[in-house]
This record gives structure tokens, sequence and C-alpha cells, in this order.
């Protein structure tokens, strides 16, 4: 007897990822496959077939088991897509949403709107970051801007259905999106020098974008008939896969580290002043996944980023620098100055390679102080008392974690599923082959932190510079 399931993809920086969940919202089988960027003379980029080639590969990696799916979702990295004509995507090369391409955009839209302005219109700061700062980038330098923008989340259900969508919360790193009104800002399109493309009115995660058609099918594997959603950004969705809820505060540790939380605005939208005099970090309004309740994302460190540095410049094995940093004494914290250097690809001086170990905790610790400031200050928008949940790869690490719980004001806990974009990707699957209603998924494991070193006393160092 078969037994219906559910899809999620998960199309992250390094990897993609095809979870099958059953209807208790287990995980029975996983495939992966890399996710095709590679370093150009302009910057870090994939081509459309690649990308294509590489989703297809996660997915019919799980074998036989596809002619169960009933339902898929698809959630993605932010800010990274194409432009696509009824005839499929051109010759745009999708830029990686942390390739620093389009400063001149984000210098136009400042220009143009100011800082205050810029926020009142999109929730969001100028960055390079956006979508549209890479559009704009490509625009500039003589690319056609023809067809329908649509995310690599988009693009796959595309592939799949024939159909056009997009979702509110990676709409809303677009750059251009409001997510208050639900509509993109027709003036901030304008400056970036993108108002000939089609930008989709976003939905609901869990809204079908279509079924797998013949072609899909043949592409994929997945039966035609399957129920295809946009899931959503990865970072909001990973909250609702690891079991995540509106009354508490979730820390996502991966390639990018942004930690979430449910937020209710004024009804004068005050929330731009305090936005803009929170300080220590990029304060994005989203979506909460499969709702209309708004989400904060704290989104400034890139701890994927700058360990793969660390570790690039030390030449040692990860695994050996973790086993023996649970028994290293407390090690003063970098400053936040060597962090941005080193998620820069730039070795900071003050780093002693002589003591590899000594120079992997520091920078541990160093994350791990900049995301309690972070937590703070999402703590302080948004009202939110509930515990921390940690999410995400970096749970593998306990010296991280460790110095995260040290640094805690609130209870901290931990997701037990390993993949819990892939599986909330399922879940909105689930939603919109209408297993379940948004407001009540099956659970997902969590459980508290408790000490996972010896004692070392309390934290060294006080606020990086």
């Amino acid at each position: 007897m078969t037994i219906p399931l559910l899809l999620g993809i998960d199309i992250g920086t390094s990897r993609i990822k095809a979870n099958l969940i059953d209807p208790q919202g287990r995980s029975v089988a996983i495939g992966s496959a890399l996710t095709p960027f590679r370093t150009t003379p302009d910057g870090v980029e994939m081509t459309a077939g690649a990308f294509l080639s590489a989703v297809r590969e996660a997915v019919q990696s799980l074998g036989s088991r596809l002619s169960e799916v009933r339902a898929v979702g698809i959630a993605s990295m932010g800010e990274t897509g194409t432009l696509v004509t009824p005839d499929g995507p051109g010759a745009l090369p999708l830029i990686a949403w942390h390739d620093k391409r389009g400063e001149e955009v984000v210098e136009a839209l400042r220009t143009a709107f100011g800082d205050a302005g810029i926020r009142s219109k999109t929730g969001r700061e100028g960055r390079t970051v956006t979508s549209i700062a890479k559009l704009g980038w490509l625009g500039a330098r003589g690319a056609e801007l023809e067809g329908t923008w649509l995310g690599v989340a988009g693009l796959v259900a595309w592939r799949l259905t024939g159909g056009f969508g997009q979702e509110a919360s990676l709409a809303a790193t677009s750059g251009a999106y409001d997510p208050y009104s639900g509509s993109y800002d027709a003036d901030v399109l304008a400056v970036a020098g993108v108002s000939d493309a089609v930008w989709t009115e976003p939905f609901v995660a869990g809204t079908p974008v279509g079924t797998v058609h013949g072609e899909g099918s043949r592409w994929s594997g997945i039966p035609v008939g399957a129920v295809v959603t946009i899931a959503g950004h990865d970072h909001p969705v990973g909250v609702l896969g690891a079991g995540g809820t509106p009354n508490e505060v979730i820390d996502s540790m991966g390639t990018g580290e942004p930690i979430v939380a449910a937020w209710t605005p004024g009804p004068d939208r005050a929330f731009h002043p305090e936005i803009a005099g929170s300080g220590d970090g990029h304060i994005t309004v989203s979506r909460w996944p499969g709702t209309d309740r708004l989400m904060l994302l704290w989104e400034t460190l890139r701890p994927g980023m700058g360990l793969a540095t660390l570790l690039q410049s030390l030449g040692s094995d990860r695994l050996e620098l973790e086993n023996a940093a649970t028994r290293r004494d407390q090690v003063e914290p970098v400053s936040a100055s060597a962090i941005a250097r080193l998620e820069s690809g730039i070795l900071p001086p003050a780093l002693d390679l002589s003591d590899p170990v000594g120079a992997w905790v520091s920078v541990l610790e160093g994350y791990a102080l900049l995301a309690a400031q972070g937590e703070a200050s999402i703590r302080g928008l948004t009202g939110t008392q509930g515990p921390i949940i940690l999410i995400g790869g970096g749970l593998r690490s306990p010296r991280w974690v460790e110095a995260k719980r040290r640094r805690a004001t609130h209870p901290v806990l931990a997701a037990r599923e390993p993949e819990a974009v892939s599986r909330g990707a399922a879940l909105l699957a689930g939603v919109a082959a209408g297993w379940w209603d948004p407001s009540c998924y099956p659970p997902a494991d969590i459980d508290p932190v408790v000490e996972l070193l010896s004692p070392v006393g309390p934290a060294a160092g006080g606020t990086p510079s």
C-alpha cells in the first residue's frame, strides 16, 4: 500500500535539498545536490540551466517514492532570480544574493528617497543584496529586462507547472515590495531601472501556483496533478518547519544568520522610526509563512561565509576544530570589524593563526555576542518575551551553541528537526493540498539547551567595536 507524501524543496546557497514527509510530518527520504554558483569575472552567479539541472538532480535522487507525492512546496534563499517569458528563462545570470553588484542602484535609491524613505516604501534598507540592485546592475550594462521576475523558487514552480507566481516573504527580499500594502512600489522600480519587468502580485504561502503538468512530470518524476506552492523565503519557512511559533524568537544559524520574530505594527506605521533607530543591524519586514501576519528579521551576520574564510586560512579540518573547541577555555571574542572582514573574504590581522583552535573559538564567540545584540534589538522592536529557538546547521557546533547559551537572557531551545526549511516547505505543500490548516501543523521536536561544555565562567569581552 502506498502512502501519500509531500515534497519540500529547499534551495539554499550551498545545497538544494528535497525532503519527502508523511502525513504525520515525518521525513521519510532526503535528496540533495550542490547549488551550482560559480565565481566569474563579474561575481558569483549561475545559469538558469545549471540551476534547474541541480534541482532535478536533488528531486530525482529520491527515486521511486516520488510517485507518491501529492503536493510540492518550494522554499528558497531570497533575492536571487531571473526574468522568464512564456518561452522560458533567458540568458540573464542568476546572481548570488551575497554578491556585491548593484551599489550604484542602491545609491540612486538613496539619492531619490533617502534611507528613511526607502524603509517607509519597502520595509527594509537599500542594500546590494536586493533583487532590484542586481537586476538594475544588469540593465545598466545593456541587458534586456523583459519578462516576469521569478525568484529561484518561482522558477522551479514554473518548470513544474508552467505558471508564474510569487510569494510575499520572497517578494519582501526584492527591495521594491511594500509588505504592508502588499504591492510593489512603482517609484522604487523606476529609479532602479527595472520598470520594464513584470512583477507578479504575491500570494500567501500555501496558495497553489498550479499543478504539475506533463512536461514538468517528465522533467522531475513528480506525478502529473500534484499541487505546487511557493512556500517562501528560507528563513521564515525554516521557522515553521522547526516548530517555531509567533510567541518565540528564532535564530537561524546558517550561511546567513537572521534572527526573527512575529510583529504587529501600530496603525500609524510608527515602526519605521523604531527600525531606523535600532542602529545595530539590518531590519527587514517580511511575512510569517502561510499567514498575513508580519515578521521582523534582523539580518546582519553571514557566519557561513566568515567561517569559510577562516577555515581556508587555517587549512584545518572543521570537525577537528569543533572537537578541540569543546575543550578550550574561554577566549576573547573577535570584534565586529573582524567579523565583517572575514565575511568579505579577508583575514583580520588580529587573529592568531598559530593557534587555530583559539582563532576558531574567538570567531564563534564573536558571532554569538553580535547575535545576542541582534536578539535584543528584535525583542525591543516586537516585545516578544518567549524563549529563543536555535535552528539550522550551526546546531552541529556545540561550542557555538554554548556561547549563545551563556549570553542568553531568555530560555534557549534547540530544534531537533535537521532539515527545518525543507520540512517547512513540505508542510506548506500540505496546506495547498488541503491536508491541514496553516494554524495547525504536525508538531516538531524542540528541546531545552542544557550546558554543553564544562563550566568556563562568564563570557569574556564586551561589545565588539
